[in-house]
């Protein structure tokens, strides 16, 4: 089903010059195929494919066109397949989803540059290269920095990186089987190379930083024009792109292009987004909660910059909403007066010496005023906090 703004679209242009006609060469080998198997009486492994008593002998030959594309590849094109695996951090954890994404392409920067070129990957699981890479035995380790960053945190997380060659693949053996017009014959590698290049295909809009890539091989622009959005309301938008796949049909490999629409949250401040979902689906906060999980989040509160003043992004992602239970097993938990409680009705503790209940967070100003520090002895025994509660809105505004 199309939007209405969406039908007045004009998808497509033949362009220039006579639309394209019928392949002659994959007609014969169609013609050929279906005489033989009319011929054989032979099964074929997996079943019997259904006769066509009478094909080509009655109707009117019709020409549609599809979005189907050709590909084309060197006659001697050989890819070379690798498996990846990320080990666990020093807290056993395994990055996933955009940090797994984010390791790879690290790893691609730092230690494969000299294949970098030559090589696809679905930065998840495999690598595939059109030359044979010399892996190392003990692996590859990267250590973590994010998107713009110029040198990792002090103490950034690392990985250890693992390839491991999975098999040599030859795209000519897999056009010689789709060419042939054997019906019994049969070709092992088939789907191990449909992959293969399917990862191929879609290795450049997973590397693109503008793109967004949901599921294998949907592919949504977060730059699209406007004739390629929609708003939904609720805080929603809908955007059309692509979903791109390769397919093996008669006579050569195909890719196959849909157009797609797909819901997606608006791009803008949280709380714009928070208040057009509950205008239009009333102030119910477990139903906000529900609508924000997951979403993912630049805080820009706190700006990093690198050393050519780009600023650094700090991607996170929403949990929930502010609960009368968070921080139970704290020492000084935070006061949260009801659940999705906002800046100014959430407190948190701040000691003397200005830092949080977590001993991380630092007011500005330091400790005490007039207090003066020994220069020598043994130091004094600790004493009792005497910090207060104070709210985040509040603690922010002292901050600027």
């Amino acid at each position: 089903m199309l939007y209405a703004p969406f039908r007045k679209l004009k998808f497509y242009s033949q362009g220039p010059g006579q639309p394209p006609g019928v392949d002659l060469n994959v007609t014969r080998i169609e013609n050929d195929s279906a005489i033989k198997i009319k011929q054989s009486a032979t099964k074929i492994p997996g079943g019997e494919l259904p006769l066509r008593p009478g094909f080509g002998v009655m109707g009117k030959e019709i020409l549609l066109w599809t979005n189907y594309f050709k590909l084309v590849s060197d006659g001697d094109l050989t890819l070379y397949r690798y498996s990846l695996e990320i080990s666990p951090d020093g807290a056993g954890r395994a990055p996933a989803g955009r940090k797994a994404k984010r390791v790879v392409q690290l790893l691609l920067e730092e230690h494969l540059q000299l294949y970098r070129n030559d090589v696809a990957t679905d930065f998840r699981s495999t690598i595939i290269s059109r030359n044979d890479i010399e892996v190392e035995g003990d692996g590859y380790l990267v250590t973590y920095r994010a998107e713009n960053e110029d040198d990792p945190a002090p103490n950034a997380k690392q990985y250890r990186v693992r390839l491991q060659a999975t098999g040599v693949l030859t795209v000519s053996e897999l056009v010689n089987y789709l060419t042939s017009s054997q019906a019994g014959l049969m070709f092992g590698s088939k789907e191990e190379i449909i992959q293969a290049l399917s990862i191929v295909v879609g290795h450049h809009p997973k590397a693109a930083s503008t793109i967004t890539t949901v599921a294998a091989n949907r592919h949504f622009d977060r730059n699209s024009g406007p004739h390629d959005k929609m708003s939904l309301g609720a805080g929603l938008q809908a955007i059309r792109d692509f979903f791109v796949s390769v397919r093996a049909a008669t006579a050569r490999i195909l890719v196959n292009v849909q157009v797609k629409n797909m819901a997606f949250y608006n791009e803008g401040p949280l709380d714009g987004i928070m208040r057009e979902y509950m205008q239009q689906n009333g102030p119910n906060k477990l139903n906000l909660a529900k609508f924000l999980k997951k979403l993912s989040i630049d805080v820009t509160h706190i700006v990093r910059t690198n050393r050519s003043g780009r600023r650094i992004p700090r991607i996170k992602t929403i949990q929930g909403l502010a609960t009368k239970d968070d921080g139970r097993s704290q020492a000084h938990p935070p006061i949260v007066t009801q659940f999705g409680a906002g800046a100014k009705e959430v407190q948190f503790y701040l000691d003397d010496a200005g830092e949080g209940a977590s001993g991380k967070a630092k007011a500005p100003g330091g400790g005490k005023k007039g207090k003066k520090t020994s220069k020598a002895g043994p130091e004094a025994p600790s004493q009792p906090s005497q910090g207060r509660y104070i709210s985040v809105y509040e603690f922010f505004q002292q901050s600027k």
